[in-house]
């Protein structure tokens, strides 16, 4: 009805009725999209590609009608970073056809999104890149700080791997002493009797029973991932006994 109407006031008073519409269980978007076509309610036709999450399709039908703020408008709206780059650069193209270089400058000062880096593989070789030499500057500015940081950021992870090996030094040559009759925290036996771990705490614990007692509390991965190690281990020791023992005597020619 408001499209056999015709005339702009009767787009306004569509565009009102389908923004209070949006998101509601009242409007056939895909329905209403179609009419709009039909009648040729351009406006409304962006509008709906908008409030459907076709963003791209806005943004061109805005461009295709010459509506560079309605295409602005709509290239804010999607959530996702990347897509918004995407659909400005979809406007800073259309509007390289114009040749005004300030225009484009001015979009991707606007978009702050883009940067000239961005712009420039659309930018014709007829268009002088003098007018961009701000811009590029400004971009090789923002490189050099973001080289600073990162080159800051690998000398503070550097100096953090010094001191952690210093300190993996340190731990792998400490010594705690114990006393001869030093037990068990869990189980109250001598410690030395078995193999055993003693903490900075001077807190000692039989290998077997920390294993009892915190095997049973592993989620099945870890325990799984335990046992392997386990393993590994006790190859390794079979292994290294085995070189220390040498091979097994030959028996003497008959």
């Amino acid at each position: 009805a408001v499209g056999a109407q015709g005339g702009d006031d009767a787009e306004d008073e569509l565009l009102g009725f389908l923004a209070s519409q949006e998101g509601g269980p009242m409007l056939d978007a895909r329905f209403a999209l179609r009419v709009c076509e039909e009648q040729g309610l351009p406006r409304a036709v962006v509008l709906l590609y908008g409030m459907m999450g076709m963003h791209e399709e806005a943004v061109r039908s805005a461009l295709e009608r010459g509506d560079l703020g309605l295409a602005k408008e709509n290239a804010r709206k999607p959530a996702d970073r990347r897509m918004r780059q995407k659909l400005w650069l979809h406007i800073v193209e259309h509007q390289v056809a114009s040749g005004d270089v300030q225009k484009i400058i001015g979009l991707i000062r606007e978009s702050q999104e883009l940067s000239v880096r961005d712009v420039l593989p659309f930018i014709p070789d007829s268009m002088t890149i003098d007018a961009f030499q701000v811009e590029i500057c400004e971009c090789l500015d923002q490189y050099e700080e973001q080289i600073e940081t990162l080159r800051q950021e690998m000398e503070d992870h550097r100096r953090a791997l010094k001191a952690f090996k210093e300190d993996l030094k340190q731990a792998e040559e400490r010594v705690i002493v114990i006393e001869e009759d030093q037990s068990c925290e869990i189980c109250g036996e001598p410690a030395t009797r078995e193999r055993f771990y003693v903490f900075a705490c001077r807190h000692c614990f039989h290998e077997a029973c920390l294993r009892a007692l915190v095997l049973p509390a592993l989620s099945p991965a870890r325990r799984e991932r335990l046992l392997a190690l386990e393993a590994t281990r006790l190859e390794h020791h079979a292994a290294a006994a085995g070189a220390l023992a040498g091979p097994p005597p030959m028996a003497p020619a008959r």
